[in-house]
């Protein structure tokens, strides 16, 4: 009988339930962690949705796809690479899609890892690990944490969007703070979604389909240039976004050429910080200061008219033209 996938998912499904009966741990000989006891998960959340526990029931469930998932992905990505190393070159891609549909992730373990050597220059493989990151990058954006230090609320309250105003939210990414630009400037005004990301933006135009949002126009920008219409704006939005851009003043230039008149471009980003105080967020190569920021912004024309302090991880400036 031929090697096929449906057949290899059978073999390595069966191999995965016999690992978690056998509660084995990760496949991965190098990891040390404890293994998850994912029998008694699994009869902890049967008995929390026999018992009608529905907060047990979603807490313990995430505990189990947590422990369950790298069996998953892991097993798919092993598999493809041995295709690869056959030069079944269709079956190795069919495998890598099935491990990126189970959440596999290191996308630079993938890039690097030399059995997946004689398709690593294919755009299709370039085009797998792209959307690997983005689907990484979303959860990032998306996570549950992200409100405790980003304060949407109080961003939005503090912006006070009205009714019809223009806005550009440039560097979009999911869509986190779009969404909710949109529902309040109506629908008589349309939100610009601004990134370079083909594949952010094609998550974007599914998400605003599934919220029943019709005011957000998806807009490809380009890394030096979010390619605005000129005067087209009255409030140009950067959430996390800045950071990635190395020639600041000449973007800012560009954003305020893209005001309208009255308009302001408002930044969000981090505060420098090390990875010691801060494990997370962009790389201390990538930060800057405030004082970066002003002057970033002064070189194109731009002065701070409202600071907004509220946030503890990041600044909130608010720039206008000057007059």
């Amino acid at each position: 009988m031929p090697i096929t996938l449906s057949s290899v998912r059978r073999m390595v499904s069966t191999w995965l339930a016999a690992l978690l009966v056998l509660s084995t741990g990760s496949l991965l000989a190098e990891d040390t962690k404890p293994a998850p006891d994912i029998p008694a998960l699994a009869a902890r959340h049967q008995a929390a949705m026999a018992a009608g526990d529905w907060a047990a029931a979603a807490k313990v469930g995430e505990e189990l796809v947590n422990a369950v998932a790298p069996l998953h992905f892991d097993t798919a990505y092993a598999v493809a690479a041995a295709f690869c190393q056959m030069g079944q070159t269709e079956l190795a891609y069919a495998w890598l899609e099935e491990a990126k549909g189970a959440g596999y992730w290191d996308v630079w373990t993938m890039r690097q890892d030399e059995r997946f050597a004689a398709i690593r220059d294919q755009e299709r493989f370039k085009t797998i690990v792209r959307q690997m990151r983005a689907r990484s990058y979303i959860q990032m954006l998306e996570r549950p944490e992200r409100e405790t230090f980003q304060k949407p609320d109080q961003v939005m309250a503090a912006l006070a969007l009205k009714s019809g105003e223009r806005v550009a939210d440039v560097g979009a990414g999911s869509g986190y703070f779009t969404t909710r630009v949109a529902k309040v400037v109506g629908p008589d005004a349309t939100v610009w979604a601004v990134d370079i990301s083909d594949e952010m933006l094609s998550y974007l135009g599914d998400r605003i389909k599934w919220e029943k949002i019709a005011n957000v126009k998806l807009h490809k920008a380009q890394p030096t240039d979010p390619l605005l219409p000129p005067g087209g704006f009255d409030t140009i939005l950067m959430v996390d976004t800045l950071h990635y851009v190395k020639d600041k003043a000449a973007y800012a230039q560009k954003l305020r050429a893209a005001l309208a008149p009255g308009g302001r471009v408002v930044i969000i980003d981090y505060t420098p910080k090390t990875m010691e105080e801060r494990p997370w967020g962009p790389p201390p190569e990538q930060q800057f200061s405030r004082q970066e920021l002003d002057a970033a912004m002064a070189a194109a024309g731009l002065v701070p008219v409202r600071v907004h302090e509220f946030l503890t991880e990041q600044y909130f400036v608010e720039y206008v033209a000057n007059p």
